[in-house]
């Protein structure tokens, strides 16, 4: 079923990115469409993260013991990757849904709109270290006020959490210079034989970002 659901999700984004590219010459109609669509894609993502921290705290009140409470854990593990890959998703559609909305529909009620989902997946970021404790209550860990935090977030990983945490950056920082040369080829190419040219490339970069972030959490979920 999750599966599915990704399938689903990819190709709405796709057909909607797609669709967006390619009509962007009826600039208010199209670019309407791609913001709601866009809200709408982001609320789904919000929901699936709030989904995420229920159950977490659902299984942090319940007693397991033996091989059950190391499944329990690992359950823990994978959904609070996927509330990080949800929430960061959501944070960078609803930057996507903004700018657009901005530029191109100058609607403000899809931009208010957008702006509220911006502040809502904002939180949901800002809440990821408190749900993290709650994954791991044995760690104390830093704040995230503090000027050291990456240092100290890593310093309390153990030696396989480590291995991931770098598998994961190295492949990501891979994938990161391959998007980023095709972004600006494409970029250049549309800059030169069209108009919209600040329009696509928001767009081509908040692709990148969402891209690599997810490359990045998927590879640590599924170690």
């Amino acid at each position: 079923m999750k599966l599915i659901l990704k399938f689903i999700i990819g190709g709405f984004v796709g057909f909607v990115v797609a669709y967006a590219l390619m009509n962007f010459s009826e600039i208010d109609f199209s670019g309407e469409i791609t913001v709601i669509s866009l809200i709408g894609i982001s609320i789904i993502l919000i929901v699936m993260s709030i989904f995420r921290i229920q159950k977490i705290k659902s299984l942090n009140i319940q007693q397991f013991s033996g091989d059950e409470e190391d499944e329990v854990e690992d359950q823990k593990y994978k959904l609070f990757a996927d509330y990080s890959l949800f929430a960061n998703s959501s944070f960078v559609l609803s930057i996507l849904a903004l700018s657009i909305s901005m530029i191109t529909t100058k609607n403000v009620i899809l931009t208010i709109a957008a702006l509220i989902l911006l502040i809502i997946t904002y939180l949901l970021l800002h809440f990821m270290t408190s749900l993290m404790q709650k994954v791991y209550p044995d760690r104390k860990l830093p704040s995230t006020s503090d000027s050291d935090y990456a240092q100290k977030v890593l310093d309390l990983a153990d030696d396989g959490e480590k291995h991931v945490i770098l598998d994961g950056l190295f492949k990501s920082q891979g994938l990161l210079n391959i998007s980023l040369i095709f972004a600006i080829a494409l970029s250049t190419v549309h800059s030169v034989s069209g108009e919209d040219s600040q329009t696509f490339s928001i767009i081509l970069m908040a692709v990148v970002l969402l891209v690599v972030n997810s490359r990045y959490l998927l590879v640590i979920r599924n170690r």
